[in-house]
């Protein structure tokens, strides 16, 4: 009797856990899209302009999570696409950023570049690697090996970290004008190939950016204009990366990651046997001269516009192959600045420039004074300073002494908030309110810097390159968030949130295990009767 009272107890709670899980119906598809630069005013403002099928739509029939923080400090929105699908920050899933140092060649590479696979369509082989967690996708395709999982992005950075470790198949659009891949996810979508063969990139580069309206129509002046047309500048080297790089901040570029995104959907008829598939995208709603949340230009306003009309076309796609009622769909934004430096100089605030080659120069003028001839300090990006570690340990220097002294000086700068060692920042504890622990949850061993450097609000940051970063402050930032389908009720939520919070989300509706890193909890949503 005794027996089958506690086979009844543990029945019981297997129902009630199993009617937990059931709370939101599991999709057939699942399309996560992120967009840089999202902004929920942004959507507030031009809430009247949007049609009917778009933004405005998911706004109306899906729910609205207002606060999602982020719980760190990134210098590059795809360590906010990292932490969306990882559900935790960089310091465990790895991506600090776009670019990693290397001592090999004592210069910058892209995080996902890898020499030991080659790039199809691209001169570059790339993996994911060096994403050290699973992403709510790689978890999907392990439970359910049929699952289909396909990646589509602007850059080969953001779609890598998306796709994850196990994609079927993930493009991107390369620096060589082309939609690209590497044969470590084995092969290229045919859909991808017929872009390329069709030379549609090649083509979208060089036409002239049309406004979906007329200029009139339009709230704020454009920061270019040409013969009607938004104009973006662009210098033609070799390989046309200049161009390329520019044409990721257009509206044509978001509307050719729609475009293979709804090849993609009908080709590999996602969503349309018992397997759940995922369709991961990411687009952008910033500008070339503006990563900033400022709505200022008549080229922003178009990005905002002609995107809607691209969702709108995809929802209907996914509503006519899939059913809306069978897919999940979630959106949310990245980080970015709120003003630029022009705005906040023309309304008499303090701005500056942190020069990373000047300040490396002056270190090491410092610390040969005081050590002796070597270049001591290697290089300076994002508020990473990147020490000689060999030579300190090559002449038995003390490390932690040397790390001191580097940051009293640096600290003495114009511009510089605080400077702390890796490690003194790694002992931060405390609210995620504190930039210091948002810090500590950004750094990862290996590819942060030795001496961590904060700037003054208000200041960029360049590095030895004299390339600037995307994000210059460390103030803690906020990203709308949406989820829409399937049976999820039109709510507004208003509670705190973290941006690690969405793919535990993603996997409770899935009924799959958290990524392995996960420090995220699922947001309770509303569902339909």
């Amino acid at each position: 009797m005794k027996k089958i009272l506690v086979l009844f107890v543990i029945l019981i709670s297997c129902i009630s856990l199993f009617a937990q899980t059931q709370s939101v119906n599991k999709p057939k598809l699942v399309v996560l899209i992120t967009i840089d630069g999202l902004k929920s005013e942004h959507l507030s403002i031009m809430y009247d302009r949007l049609c009917s099928g778009g933004f405005k739509h998911i706004l109306n029939h899906g729910t609205y999570v207002q606060n999602v923080e982020f719980n760190y400090v990134a210098k590059s929105s795809v360590s906010d696409v990292a932490s969306i699908c990882t559900a935790t920050t960089p310091a465990n899933n790895g991506i600090v950023g776009n670019k990693i140092f290397s001592d090999l060649s004592n210069n910058f590479v892209s995080i996902v570049d890898d020499k030991e696979y080659h790039g199809i369509y691209s001169s570059v082989g790339r993996s994911p690697k060096n994403l050290v967690a699973t992403t709510f996708a790689d978890n999907l395709k392990i439970t359910s090996p049929q699952s289909k999982v396909f990646s589509i992005a602007l850059t080969a950075e953001k779609a890598i970290v998306m796709g994850g470790h196990n994609a079927n198949g993930v493009v991107w659009i390369d620096k060589e004008a082309n939609i690209s891949s590497t044969d470590y996810y084995r092969w290229m979508p045919s859909w991808a190939t017929a872009f390329n063969e069709a030379g549609i990139v090649k083509n979208s580069l060089r036409s002239p950016w049309q406004p979906m309206y007329s200029l009139y129509t339009y709230t704020n002046k454009p920061f270019y204009e040409l013969n009607g047309n938004f104009y973006v500048p662009a210098v033609v080297q070799k390989g046309g990366q200049d161009m390329v790089k520019n044409f990721i901040y257009t509206a044509s570029a978001n509307t050719i990651i729609c475009e293979l995104a709804q090849k993609a959907i009908v080709q590999e008829k996602l969503g349309q046997d018992n397997a759940t598939d995922v369709l991961c995208l990411n687009f952008n709603v910033n500008t070339s001269f503006n990563n900033t949340a400022e709505l200022n230009t008549a080229e922003k306003e178009d990005l905002y516009l002609s995107l809607d009309d691209d969702i709108k076309d995809l929802l209907q796609l996914i509503n006519e192959k899939i059913k809306i009622s069978n897919t999940l769909v979630v959106i949310a934004g990245t980080q970015t600045e709120p003003f630029s430096q022009k705005t906040l100089r023309d309304n008499r605030l303090p701005v500056g420039k942190f020069d990373g080659k000047r300040a490396v120069a002056l270190l090491n003028s410092y610390l040969m004074a005081k050590y002796g001839q070597a270049r001591w300090v290697l290089n300076y990006a994002d508020g990473n300073l990147f020490l000689n570690n060999a030579e300190i340990e090559k002449k038995n220097i003390d490390r932690e002494k040397m790390g001191r002294e580097i940051v009293n000086f640096i600290s003495n700068i114009k511009g510089v908030t605080f400077s702390a060692t890796y490690d003194d920042i790694r002992r931060a504890n405390g609210d995620i309110k504190d930039p210091e622990v948002r810090l500590k949850n950004s750094l990862f061993r290996g590819r942060s810097g030795d001496i961590i450097v904060v700037l003054n609000a208000g200041w960029t940051d360049t590095d030895t390159n004299g390339n600037e970063s995307y994000i210059a402050s460390t103030s803690l930032q906020y990203t709308p968030l949406f989820f829409y389908g399937v049976n999820i009720e039109n709510d507004n939520i208003d509670l705190r949130y973290a941006i690690t919070d969405i793919a535990p989300t993603i996997c409770k509706i899935l009924q799959i295990p958290y990524p392995n890193a996960s420090m995220g909890n699922a947001i309770k949503l509303k569902t339909k009767k």
